[in-house]
């Protein structure tokens, strides 16, 4: 996520194919390798890891058994029994969650550069030596596919510090990814071919030597390992620069850097609100991300201290140093490795599991972990009532088993309190304030307490079909939690009975509940984003698909660009 864009469907041809935009920002299917959610391994280089990682077998049985403890003995009150689960029929939360303002996020705000004059327009005044039209070219060389976005921009604003206008986007996608090419770097860049025949004939012959072109490559390159990632790079850039007539720009095809993922989709939102640019006071404001993909989730924002405090923001890896159309930005930016959505769920799994085997003992049917297999039942109560789903279980110092994890249907309450395990809200903070499992993050309702924050991937393709408008406030989205959960007997399904996409999305999950709460959990106990913060999502803003490409191609037009020689 998965790289964001996440990973694409791609088709078996060897040519590239011109797909619709919507599709390249689609989240992962639930079966999707864990490694490859968002980012996967590319991010993880500089993050702490999967929330397991450092657990020990002893102190995963310490966890057990604090979970054990929270659960039967908190739950009591809610009606949890000897299993520890509240037990069916769980009464919907009597919280008034606040009506959602109704926001149509394809209208964009006036002062936002896609707003500006077409160049085909006849109004177009473009700034002194600027062209009216130009292009950019950038390839994203996921895990298993490449891609090829063709921008052309308009520059319609005489302001020469003015940021260009979007006018047409060009997707086309190709299949493997060059990381499918290990010891064939000539092989690896030939599988380019198609997409740069495609950039061919969307960029006049006449623009071609001034158009940059650079190739970011994701997680599938990394995991070949420096050696073999880089001689594909070398030949894939030396093949750019010998056969094709664009401007490879300095640095330009690489491995991305985990950061600059997050920070080129913080600058795509924030192009399109137009709340970058020249025109734009330090005191207006930015707009946070926060991304969720399938094996992490990334967050990134700019903190607002005053100018009299001695607060700042802390040194180290998460501060990024952004020079962005002649201003400068310090932003936060962290990727959670290990708390992607599937992730989550793997790892909620895993504690169920050996809830299950900590209390076979006392029982007087002692099972062991690496016995376990698909015949076991374990009551989950993040899954809906009676409905069944094998899992596989990996926690760090066991074997991989599988199981068959039976959802009791004890509702939100219950799951949360399971959730929050995970989420390690607690864990040692050495560096205060954190923000969960000992991460430093200033704390957003101080220093980000007026922007607006943005949820993408799988916060919109799981919100969203259940009928959930944008922005909607994170009570509301308790609420909602809180009515999914209650399961399909329960009144507060009826908000779903005329919604048909609300009900096959119910229909095809039996983890929705877990995923819902997981989502409101990481939201409020993990980034402590109160109540009523209003929290907007979407996969385009004015028709404009939201992703990292975009960012990343504004980042190198507002470079130092020059034409190749010819």
């Amino acid at each position: 996520m998965p790289s964001f864009p996440p990973s694409l469907p791609l088709h078996h041809s060897s040519n590239a194919q011109q797909q619709p935009l919507a599709s390249s920002i689609d989240s992962e299917d639930d079966t999707e390798d864990m490694n490859l959610g968002n980012g996967g391994s590319s991010r993880g280089a500089r993050n702490s890891g999967h929330p397991f990682k450092s657990l020990t077998p002893k102190r995963i049985l310490a966890i057990a058994a604090a979970l054990i403890f929270v659960v039967f003995f908190f739950g009591r009150s809610s009606g949890g029994g000897r299993d520890g689960y509240l037990k069916s029929g769980t009464a919907a939360s009597t919280d008034k969650a606040p009506n959602e303002a109704a926001v149509q996020v394809d209208k964009l705000p006036p002062n936002s550069p896609q707003k500006q004059q077409s160049a085909s327009s006849g109004k177009c005044t473009p700034p002194k030596g600027q062209k009216a039209t130009t292009y950019a070219l950038m390839i994203d060389a996921g895990s298993t596919g490449s891609r090829i976005h063709v921008y052309t921009f308009s520059h319609c604003d005489p302001d020469p510090k003015a940021l260009p206008k979007l006018e047409n986007e060009g997707f086309f996608m190709t299949k493997p990814g060059l990381s499918s090419y290990a010891g064939k770097p000539r092989e690896a860049a030939e599988s380019l071919r198609g997409l740069m025949e495609h950039a061919i004939e969307g960029v006049p012959e006449a623009e071609r030597s001034c158009t940059p072109i650079a190739v970011k490559a994701t997680a599938g390159l990394r995991l070949l390992g420096a050696r073999q990632s880089q001689e594909i790079l070398d030949e894939v850039e030396r093949w750019l620069k010998e056969d094709w007539p664009f401007a490879v720009v300095k640095d330009g095809v690489v491995v991305m850097d985990g950061r600059d993922e997050g920070v080129y989709a913080w600058i795509t939102i924030n192009f399109l609100l137009g709340l970058i640019g020249p025109d734009q006071p330090a005191s207006a404001g930015t707009a946070a991300i926060m991304d969720l993909g399938g094996a992490s989730t990334q967050i990134v924002f700019e903190p607002i201290y005053d100018p009299g405090s001695r607060d700042k923001l802390a040194p180290g890896d998460h501060v990024y140093d952004l020079d962005f159309a002649g201003a400068d930005h310090v932003l936060y930016q962290h990727s959670h490795l290990g708390y992607g959505l599937m992730q989550a769920r793997r790892a909620v799994h895993n504690l169920v599991a050996f809830s299950y085997v900590w209390q076979s003992a006392p029982k007087g049917n002692s099972v062991k972990w690496e016995d376990l297999t698909p015949k076991d039942k374990i009551h989950n109560p993040c899954m809906f009532k009676g409905e069944t789903k094998v899992v596989k279980l990996d926690p760090p110092g066991r074997e991989e088993v599988e199981v068959t994890m039976v959802g009791t249907g004890a509702g939100f309450e219950a799951c949360r309190r399971v959730v929050e395990v995970m989420i390690a809200k607690d864990a040692a903070c050495e560096k205060p304030p954190c923000a969960f499992a000992g991460v430093y993050q200033p704390k957003m309702g101080e220093v980000f307490s007026a922007g607006k924050v943005w949820a993408l991937s799988y916060f919109y393709d799981r919100i969203a079909p259940l009928g959930l408008s944008s922005p909607f406030s994170i009570s509301a989205l308790r609420q909602l939690t809180t009515d999914v959960c209650a399961g399909r007997e329960a009144s507060s399904w009826s908000r779903f009975k005329n919604n048909k996409e609300a009900m096959e999305e119910l229909s095809d999950r039996p983890e929705y509940c877990l995923d819902l709460t997981f989502m409101y959990s990481l939201l409020s106990l993990g980034y402590e984003l109160d109540e009523e913060r209003q929290v907007w999502m979407g996969k385009k803003v004015g028709n404009v698909e939201l992703g990292w490409a975009l960012g990343a191609a504004l980042a190198m037009i507002e470079g130092h660009l020059s034409c190749r020689a010819e």
